[in-house]
């Protein structure tokens, strides 16, 4: 009988900690045998502040995921977020000897793309293609076995900050697990709702989670700008609960049930005020003003990093978010008048088994990462820069 490919996958984010047990199947599928999440306390835009807190949230998503998949495993493919992810593009040219493209000319134009200066205090996270060209010609797919002169590779390395990194990969250790594989969490997010039919005419993808918003554009089939912005749904929690005097998660309640982008209605709320005894009168005019110059802001900095992209008619197929913060009510319509693009939430779709457990934009990057674990087989870490290259340039190709 064949042994099982069975994976975890973590995504520790700011309000909580997702953890997914899956089987990555013959046939390509990703199977969902668990799945779990946990509150967490200590952490703030992809960065531990508090060690022990974090672990018993990981400690405790990933129990249960394990319990329901009745696994017990410990080796786990992990979403890395926040504003410290850089992207660097690479790019690299070769000569064939022979005059036919091997996998072998494939494998050492990837590498010598990825060979990019990073400063001292950064580690490579993933290399992600961007394009292929055989003799100028762009936008090859398989270039293998074609007759040729030059092979060209482009490739975006992402690098993260050395002790973000050690400390995320410290608290997952101290809950009792090991890093597999690091992915970038706008990737992960990117791949689990996104169809390659999207990704081929041009789409924006944000992840909006409770401490940063992910930014992923794919154009052409490929990844064309990953980015993290440094704002999410709970910069509006916090405002409200500032703002309008009550704890947070009396303004959490508010927002998820009360606040709506471009709303003006009038009246007044009934909550309690923070001693518990009286009454407290929140005017929903005044809530959604604070909600509207929240939102105000997140959209200028995301407008900010769409601005790295040169467009002629935008996105063909439109704005793609997901995370909780996706959810605020009338966020896609404002996006669509103030950009003119379609704007829808996404889910996770390609799953089988426990799918439909996972079909919540909340879950999108966990699940990401447990589909690039399936499609690239990702080997525990290697010890250096070069030999993470090397054992990663498949990926490169994926």
């Amino acid at each position: 009988m064949p042994k099982r490919s069975l994976m975890l996958a973590l995504d520790v984010g700011t309000t909580k900690v997702s953890a997914l047990v899956a089987e990555s199947k013959a046939d390509g599928e990703v199977a969902v045998l668990g799945i779990a999440a946990t509150p967490v306390v200590g952490m703030r835009r992809g960065l531990v502040f508090e060690i022990e807190r974090v672990a018993l949230a990981i400690r405790d998503a990933a129990n249960r995921a394990n319990s329901m998949a009745g696994t017990s495993l410990t080796q786990a493919g992990v979403a890395i977020n926040g504003d410290h992810l850089m992207l660097v593009p690479g790019q690299a040219k070769i000569a064939l000897k022979t005059g036919v493209i091997r996998s072998e000319d494939l494998q050492q134009v990837m590498i010598k793309a990825a060979h990019v200066s990073l400063a001292n205090d950064r580690e490579v996270i993933r290399v992600i293609r961007r394009g292929i060209s055989v003799d100028g010609f762009r936008g090859v797919v398989d270039p293998v076995g074609m007759v040729a002169h030059t092979l060209e590779s482009e490739v975006f390395v992402v690098s993260g900050l050395n002790t973000v990194i050690r400390n995320l990969r410290h608290v997952i250790s101290i809950a009792g697990l090991s890093v597999s594989s690091f992915v970038p969490a706008p990737e992960a997010s990117a791949n689990a709702v996104l169809s390659d039919d999207e990704k081929q005419v041009g789409v924006v993808h944000l992840d909006i989670g409770g401490g940063t918003t992910g930014v992923s554009v794919y154009r052409g089939g490929h990844v064309q700008h990953l980015g993290v912005v440094p704002l999410g749904g709970e910069s509006i929690t916090a405002d409200l609960s500032m703002g309008l005097g009550v704890v947070p998660t009396q303004a959490e309640r508010l927002k998820l049930e009360h606040a709506a982008v471009g709303s003006e209605r009038e009246g007044t709320l009934e909550v309690r005020a923070v001693s518990g005894q009286a009454v407290k009168l929140i005017p929903l005019k005044e809530l959604q003003e604070i909600v509207a110059a929240r939102i105000e802001e997140w959209t200028d900095y995301v407008e900010k990093q769409l601005q790295k992209i040169e467009w002629t008619k935008g996105p063909a197929a439109g704005v793609v978010m997901t995370g909780g913060g996706s959810l605020l009510k009338g966020l896609d319509s404002h996006l669509q008048v103030r950009w003119g693009w379609p704007v829808r939430i996404g889910t996770p779709h390609g799953l089988g088994g426990l799918s439909d457990l996972s079909k919540s934009p909340g879950y999108a990057t966990v699940v990401g990462v447990a589909k690039a674990m399936a499609q690239n087989k990702l080997e525990p870490e290697p010890e250096t820069l070069w030999r993470r290259i090397l054992q990663f340039w498949v990926n490169l190709w994926g």
